[in-house]
């Protein structure tokens, strides 16, 4: 049996792609401001966000990848910045981008990668790391409507199996959790608070190693990471809740209660 090809082996091989292009996408779309627009936005607005500034001085920017596919093609097909602008039908863009910033002797360096999926030039749906200040990062997360959601997925493994480094952290993971309650894909949802379980005991025991500063800081953030949790966990059974009380008027057999505990 044939096993199928991984993402990447859908895309066209470009030796200029990670840097060469990038000047050409900023000219064609300037800088705009540190926010994704609405959906239904046009092409140009989505690209020129990923230009601005954090707006914290010291914080350098770097667009390490923009990439802007025709996805309903096969192989994927990569567009230029002028075809792109009125592209007809669904294009992805990818990008990573890093940031850098030094406070005296203390050096900081993040990476974030970002997907945006548009139909005939307009905004549908992202998964988006913006870098706000200090290099600190949010998680933006619009999710596609059910008949976009395999273009959805692509994207998401595109960004996975090709920038692996850039991805969410677990905090910005469970925030995007609460997404996925608000657009009912609740086994999705518990799928993620089932993965975070691991990491949050190995976090545990990793912050009994470490001392003073380093130990308030750990506990810091997996007191952050609990809550977020938690709060995934209440919107999940409220969503469960809503879900068991529609089956018992339809007569469908009921999904169990998330867990409380990792």
């Amino acid at each position: 049996m044939s096993r199928p090809l991984p993402i990447l082996a859908l895309l066209p091989l470009c030796a200029a792609c990670a840097y060469g292009g990038i000047a050409a996408w900023e000219r064609s779309s300037g800088r705009g401001e540190a926010t994704l627009p609405a959906p239904g936005a046009p092409f140009g607005a989505a690209v020129a966000a990923l230009f601005a500034p954090t707006g914290t001085e010291g914080d350098r920017l770097e667009i390490r990848e923009l990439r802007v596919l025709a996805i309903a093609e096969r192989p994927w097909r990569e567009l230029e910045p002028d075809e792109a602008a009125g592209y007809e039908g669904l294009m992805g863009l990818l990008t990573h981008r890093i940031c850098r910033r030094r406070d005296g002797l203390e050096f900081t360096r993040e990476e974030r990668s970002s997907w945006m999926l548009f139909e005939d030039a307009a905004l549908v749906a992202y998964d988006h790391g913006q870098f706000v200040g200090g290099c600190a990062s949010e998680r933006w997360l619009r999710l596609a409507p059910e008949r976009l959601r395999d273009a959805e997925k692509g994207l998401l493994r595109y960004a996975a199996q090709r920038y692996p480094a850039a991805r969410p952290s677990l905090e910005e993971r469970l925030q995007g959790g609460l997404a996925l309650v608000e657009g009912q894909r609740l086994d999705d949802a518990e799928r993620l608070v089932r993965l975070a379980d691991p990491r949050i005991v190995e976090l545990e025991d990793e912050a009994e190693n470490l001392f003073d500063d380093e130990k308030a800081e750990a506990e810091e953030r997996l007191r952050v990471t609990k809550a977020l949790r938690a709060k995934l966990v209440r919107a999940l059974r409220a969503a469960r809740k809503a879900e068991r009380e529609e089956a018992k008027t339809a007569g469908a057999p009921e999904s169990p209660e998330p867990s409380d505990a990792p």
